[in-house]
């Protein structure tokens, strides 16, 4: 059970770090034609897509905020795994 605790809270981990650097390149004008950008959004586009549209009824203005909630919900999600696993 250990192992399966630690293998989920690296892969949220892992994921949390992905939808970083793909907020990262997001800046840079000629980073989101390369295929590791699109490789990285094709991974974590199942987890903002949902986030981006609850959001989309909020959000004015140019400022993509679901990066953001999606980190603090994969942060919440490993701790209850952390706690209750």
């Amino acid at each position: 059970m250990l192992i399966l605790k630690i293998a989920l809270v690296r892969l949220l981990d892992v994921i949390t770090w992905m939808i970083i650097i793909k907020a990262l390149m997001s800046w840079f004008p000629g980073a989101m034609d390369s295929k590791i950008y699109q490789i990285i959004s094709e991974l974590t586009d199942p987890i903002e897509a949902p986030v981006r549209k609850a959001m989309s009824k909020f959000t004015v203005g140019p400022v993509d905020f679901s990066p953001m909630i999606s980190i603090i919900i994969l942060m919440v999600i490993s701790r209850l795994i952390m706690r209750l696993l």
